[in-house]
């Protein structure tokens, strides 16, 4: 049995979240390290581990919850980084509000959404994180990008960097590192490069390394995301 079935649609990708348009379906039950927001104009239907069938017009899937959508043909999906340290998006925060979302996945009183929701919007960034920031896009070309080469571009300690680099960009360093990677390979998709040529210029090892990465950040395959018209 496949892996998913049923996809079919556009992803697109931001500094900390992703968002999918388009049908969806899983033919198994599987997992993701982001959190999820699945919005839908009809109810969708989810599968949780315990065999359970939740049902809605927006369904909330906790970061590493097994899961399994049943196929709805027009869906909204928004995949979050579980680490960030500041709250949704505008967008995505005014159509929480206008839902009455069902969580799916949920292992005691406070959810990841919850917690989240409470966060406050993301500030501007300190000068000095900027720097090293967009020095990180051309390291990534050169092969891997080290917390001490940025944090020399930003004239601060290893120790000082690495703290005010997470409060600033509101993730760890490899976690923003991760996240970059994946928009630059999805750039150079969208430009018309082959998976192995996006894959290279984003810094994977190869277009293996590539799927296993959104496999296991989205819990989609590489194919069914990359090929969908």
């Amino acid at each position: 049995m496949r892996d998913t079935s049923d996809w079919k649609g556009q992803l697109r990708l931001e500094s900390y979240y992703a968002r999918w348009s388009g049908s969806v379906g899983d033919a198994l039950l599987h997992r993701h390290f982001a959190a999820q927001a699945i919005f839908s104009g009809e109810p969708i239907a989810a599968v949780d581990a315990e065999g359970r069938r939740i049902e809605g017009q927006c369904l909330l899937i906790e970061p590493d919850a097994a899961h399994r959508l049943l196929p709805s043909r027009d869906a909204d999906l928004w995949f979050i980084e579980p680490t960030v340290a500041f709250g949704p998006p505008d967008e995505l925060r005014a159509r929480l509000k206008g839902a009455e979302p069902i969580v799916v996945g949920r292992h005691d009183q406070s959810t990841f959404w919850e917690r989240w929701l409470k966060k406050g919007a993301k500030g501007a960034i300190d000068p000095r994180i900027a720097g090293a920031m967009a020095s990180i896009d051309q390291r990534m070309k050169e092969g891997p990008v080290q917390l001490a080469d940025a944090a020399q571009v930003s004239g601060l300690s290893l120790g000082r960097f690495r703290h005010l680099f997470a409060s600033e960009v509101g993730m760890p360093f490899q976690r923003y590192v991760l996240w970059r990677r994946l928009i630059i390979a999805f750039d150079s998709l969208q430009g018309q490069s082959n998976v192995t040529a996006a894959a290279h210029a984003a810094g994977f090892a190869d277009s293996a390394h590539f799927a296993r990465t959104i496999k296991a950040m989205f819990g989609i395959r590489a194919s069914d995301l990359l090929f969908a018209p």
